[in-house]
């Protein structure tokens, strides 16, 4: 039995014997478990007076939330690299540079044509599953805690939070070398403002979900 599972239960006796909590949190801390380890377990059993101890809400896996958030997921890295990919075809058509290779060139009106065809078929992937996820969550607020949104939720927030980190990293740099043209803010740009919503969208849902546990 896993170390959580041996103080959660022992939490649970202890309730269910009627000490009270500060005396449990006293007993484990003295038999040496930290006091993260104790606030979680103790953070396992609501405080509402009842007998036994009513367990707290806790995530959860299921082989059909993986597939859901897969393809939610999938379609949203589709959606946003397609999008930031379109916009920068187009200001390498509508803005061409002289120092622009011939291959680039040649290349803009092909990444053009995949990015919208990609989207064509991503975007629309990306809201209905959006959409159906939040129907779901809507009729039973437990689909919220789905263990593999939470996961792939952090994930997006990690990947979106380094683009940006990344995309300010290069804007600066290129102004210390002199060369930020107009052409190259915006494409900068379009990554700021791309990765940012991502990442302030999905802040928003695990702020929600941190607020109800």
């Amino acid at each position: 039995m896993a170390a959580k599972d041996i103080v959660g239960q022992f939490v649970g006796d202890a309730l269910l014997a009627g000490k009270s909590r500060d005396d449990i949190r006293d007993a484990l801390v003295e038999a040496g478990w930290s006091d993260c380890e104790v606030s979680d377990a103790l953070a396992e059993y609501s405080e509402v007076e009842f007998m036994p101890p009513v367990p707290r809400p806790r995530p959860r896996l299921t082989a059909r939330d993986v597939f859901i958030y897969a393809v939610l997921f999938t379609a949203l890295t589709f959606t946003a690299t397609n999008l930031i990919n379109l916009v920068h075809a187009i200001l390498d058509i509508r803005m061409p540079d002289p120092a622009d290779n011939e291959y680039l060139v040649r290349s803009a009106t092909g990444r053009l044509r995949w990015s919208v065809a990609t989207l064509v078929v991503a975007a629309p992937v990306y809201f209905w599953m959006l959409f159906y996820t939040n129907r779901r969550i809507e009729k039973d607020q437990g689909h919220r805690r789905s263990l593999v949104r939470i996961w792939l939720t952090y994930l997006a927030l990690f990947v979106a939070g380094l683009v940006f980190l990344g995309d300010t990293t290069v804007v600066i740099y290129q102004f210390l070398q002199g060369e930020a043209t107009a052409r190259f803010l915006l494409k900068a740009a379009t990554v700021a403002v791309v990765s940012l919503v991502i990442f302030v969208f999905h802040l928003r849902e695990m702020e929600y979900l941190k607020g109800e546990t």
